[in-house]
């Protein structure tokens, strides 16, 4: 526990960083919930530095459905920015910020956009971000970025890769993929950052 300040602050500051890419409206950082890696996705979100935001992901399971909602009214709260991913009437119910989408739904991401609120979408390759930028969300979640242990992260792509596709994007783009808070302020440099496992 006696690094956790330390933790605390290199986030907090990799966060201000980043903001600069990310803009006024999205936080310099998310913290990504997975009902299936994570126990207690609500302590750790009500833990996370300033400047992060949290995307709740689901994934069907009523448990997790459940603690969604007391996330939401957390960060609320706390004034802290809030997803909830490929769930856009859970997120209208909530009064979440707006939806997360894996890249799979562009089409429903487009049906849902004027509905208000922020949109942001997974991406995994150039090409997927050539496609989610023609659907015009507010930021692109691209991974992986660094070695992870996630089993559906795939093949690191490498922090110059990263720089490249944020440089060239429109829209602000988040580095996902082995973020830890050694490696955030090295993501900011180029962009935003998220991970899942990172916070714990």
């Amino acid at each position: 526990m006696k690094h956790a300040p330390a933790r605390s602050r290199k986030f907090r500051n990799a966060a201000r960083r980043a903001s600069a890419h990310t803009g006024p409206h999205l936080p310099g950082g998310f913290f990504l919930t997975d009902p299936d890696r994570l126990y207690s996705a609500r302590t750790i979100a009500a833990g996370l530095p300033e400047g992060i935001g949290v995307i709740i992901r689901h994934f069907g399971q009523a448990e997790a459905i459940g603690e969604a909602r007391a996330i939401v009214a957390d960060a609320r709260r706390a004034g802290r920015i809030v997803l909830i991913a490929a769930d856009p009437a859970l997120a209208k119910e909530t009064g979440a910020d707006g939806v997360h989408w894996p890249f799979r739904l562009q089409r429903q991401m487009l049906k849902q956009r004027h509905e208000g609120g922020l949109h942001t979408m997974s991406v995994h390759s150039a090409h997927e971000v050539r496609a989610a930028t023609r659907c015009r969300p507010h930021a692109l979640i691209y991974s992986a970025v660094f070695p992870s242990s996630s089993p559906s992260a795939g093949a690191a792509k490498g922090l110059m890769r990263f720089a490249a596709i944020a440089r060239q994007t429109q829209c602000p783009v988040y580095a996902l993929g082995g973020i830890t808070h050694i490696n955030a302020e090295r993501a900011a440099q180029f962009g935003g950052f998220a991970s899942v496992s990172g916070f714990r």
